[in-house]
């Protein structure tokens, strides 16, 4: 269980209400001074209601209670504590201070009750004896730096809470950005297979257009993923097909480079191994300026402007050389 100030000032208060109404009911049936009974009486009637006043919200009353107790004290206070003995009721205030205030209401009440008792004893006696008075100071002092060094480890605590509840909202807030990030990632990578799931459905066998010639249509950018892939199938369908010459239309490539032409002269070189004719279609004009620009040797290639001039037997030979 927690406990925290207000629960002990509450205990604190509920102590003293009810040390109040035991003293009262005790110098009842035994015969005590007047300055006590009445005493005891006023405290019990004040301190039961602020006791109800604190319990119900209202702070201040700690600070009412502090204040009763040190007039009540140096006010009821009688022989031979006033003159001859040091009360030790003087140093209930201290305390109490060092519970409910803080330390300039400690210093506050515990010179006014000093004040209080030297003025009622005329000057003389216990209170205004210099040993008497150092022992009540260094008490005093020694309350008053317990109280400061428990505020300052109070701070402290409080300091570190809250630098650890800004870490941890921090640690939060990055959590909560990688999660994001994270998620756009998944999405990103679901969007990329999805594409690449489509370019494979779109990615079909080669076509029949004659007996024994096959059109493998090429649209897209060729990768090296994209041209293992034709490789392959063109590889499979003419050995399952018996073909004799493949049609490669890359009418439907944008742009050819470096490293598209050798995918293309890898695959026409791994069909030509099972003893089949490849023809190259569909080279559009700013394709061949870019592979001649950029010094790319497709020799002894056959070429043709589209499928259907191989196909009609008007077919173009040219070899297109660096």
């Amino acid at each position: 269980m927690r406990v925290s100030q207000r629960h002990v000032v509450l205990a604190l208060l509920a102590i003293l209400a009810v040390s109040a109404f035991i003293s009262l009911i005790y110098q009842l049936v035994v015969p005590a001074k007047s300055n006590s009974l009445i005493g005891s009486g006023i405290g019990m009637v004040v301190l039961m209601p602020l006791f109800f006043a604190y319990w119900r919200g209202w702070s201040q009353a700690r600070y009412v209670i502090l204040i009763f107790i040190t007039l009540l004290i140096g006010a009821t206070t009688s022989e031979p504590f006033l003159t001859e003995r040091f009360s030790t009721t003087a140093f209930l205030i201290p305390v109490l201070g060092l519970i409910v205030a803080d330390p300039l209401w400690i210093v506050g009440t515990s010179l006014t009750l000093v004040i209080i008792l030297i003025v009622r004893s005329g000057g003389h006696g216990a209170y205004v004896d210099p040993l008497s008075l150092l022992l009540y100071i260094v008490t005093v002092s020694g309350i008053l730096l317990a109280r400061m060094v428990t505020d300052s480890a109070q701070r402290e605590a409080q300091d570190s809470a809250d630098h650890a509840r800004q870490a941890l909202a921090h640690t939060e807030a990055q959590a909560r950005e990688l999660s994001q990030k994270a998620a756009e990632l998944a999405t990103q990578n679901d969007e990329q297979r999805r594409l690449l799931d489509l370019v494979t459905t779109l990615e079909t066998h080669a076509i029949s257009l004659a007996d024994g010639v096959l059109l493998a249509p090429v649209v897209g950018h060729l990768d090296s993923r994209r041209a293992d892939a034709l490789t392959r199938r063109l590889l499979t369908d003419v050995s399952a097909q018996n073909a004799r010459m493949v049609i490669i239309d890359i009418a439907g490539v944008p742009t050819v480079d470096t490293a598209v032409a050798q995918a293309i002269l890898r695959s026409i070189q791994a069909v030509r191994l099972l003893g089949c004719e490849v023809t190259i279609t569909g080279i559009s004009a700013s394709v061949a300026t870019t592979m001649t620009q950029l010094g790319i040797s497709m020799a002894d290639v056959r070429t043709a402007r589209t499928p259907q001039e191989v196909i009609s037997g008007n077919l173009l030979s040219t070899t297109v050389r660096a």
